[in-house]
């Protein structure tokens, strides 16, 4: 059963310790896998597990995952720290300026505790611990992402299923209708004859032979061979698992390939109302296919 590309998640884990953790995660379509990962600064080391970790669980798409990591109030292993670099960063370009323009001062602490984000805070962590808990938090939101990914991956199977099985009614009234085209062109072969040239003897056995050679012209019996097959092979590829979508818009094109050369190929009316169906149902079905993963 196919899965949708499209759905969200969201996770809270409550019982660490020391963090609360809320992870959230949305994906849309796209034709591979990506994934943008936001996690506080402090905690960026974690993203190559989580990247690891959710990648065979969504296997395409585009996927936005947001990761919150709440200190508990009073933790004990929190300190502040300065951030060197920062006042490193800060002190050279002071001096740089300073230098260029030969301005005079000197800069002192006061100055220097007005940087903003100057102190970090600066934890003793057991990041094990803390990992575990981060993977626990994104499971969770990524089993509540797929099941609402599952759930709409079903509705659009059974519709694409619904519009495969009106396909097989209309290209089997093509069918029927393209059996009765030969008889229709020799009639209508007959009578332009018959007004062109009046009285005037014509041999039948060579018009015969014009009526056979327009209509293996425009047969389409091969094309209609094919699209059945293309439509055999769109069900059955739409009830194995695994990702489908890639597959499913390859057979949708093929449908759209076949079906506009039945179109070129023949003008009576009464197969081009059914062929006029069958494209919109073909264009409905390209662009369904396209929220499958």
């Amino acid at each position: 059963m196919p899965f949708s590309m499209t759905g969200y998640g969201r996770f809270r884990l409550e019982d660490d310790p020391s963090y609360i953790i809320t992870v959230e995660i949305r994906s849309v379509n796209h034709r591979y896998f990506d994934v943008s990962i936001r996690l506080p600064k402090n905690y960026s080391w974690l993203e190559e597990k989580i990247v690891k970790q959710i990648k065979p669980l969504l296997r395409r798409g585009k996927v936005d995952l947001f990761i919150a990591i709440e200190e508990r109030p009073k933790n004990p292993h929190c300190r502040l720290e300065i951030d060197q670099r920062l006042l490193a960063d800060y002190l050279h370009e002071v001096k740089r300026v300073q230098k260029q323009f030969r301005l005079p001062g000197k800069i002192g602490m006061e100055q220097v505790l007005l940087i903003p984000d100057l102190f970090v805070k600066k934890e003793e962590v057991n990041e094990e611990a803390l990992e575990n808990a981060v993977v626990q938090a994104v499971q969770g939101a990524a089993e509540r992402l797929l099941a609402m990914r599952k759930k709409e991956g079903e509705i659009i199977a059974a519709d694409l299923k619904a519009r495969i099985h009106r396909l097989e009614q209309a290209i089997a009234d093509i069918e029927g209708l393209a059996s009765e085209l030969p008889s229709i062109y020799q009639e209508k072969l007959t009578k332009v004859v018959n007004e062109l040239l009046g009285k005037v003897d014509w041999d039948e056995h060579r018009l015969a032979m014009e009526v056979l050679f327009y209509v293996e012209r425009s047969s389409i019996t091969e094309e209609i061979t094919r699209f059945k097959s293309h439509l055999e092979q769109f069900l059955s590829t739409i009830n194995t698992q695994g990702p489908i979508g890639k597959k499913l818009d390859f057979i949708a094109q093929e449908l759209h390939r076949e079906i506009n050369t039945i179109a070129a190929k023949t003008t009576e009316l009464s197969v081009s109302r059914y062929i006029v169906e069958v494209k919109s149902e073909v264009e409905n079905i390209r662009e369904q296919v396209q929220n499958i993963e």
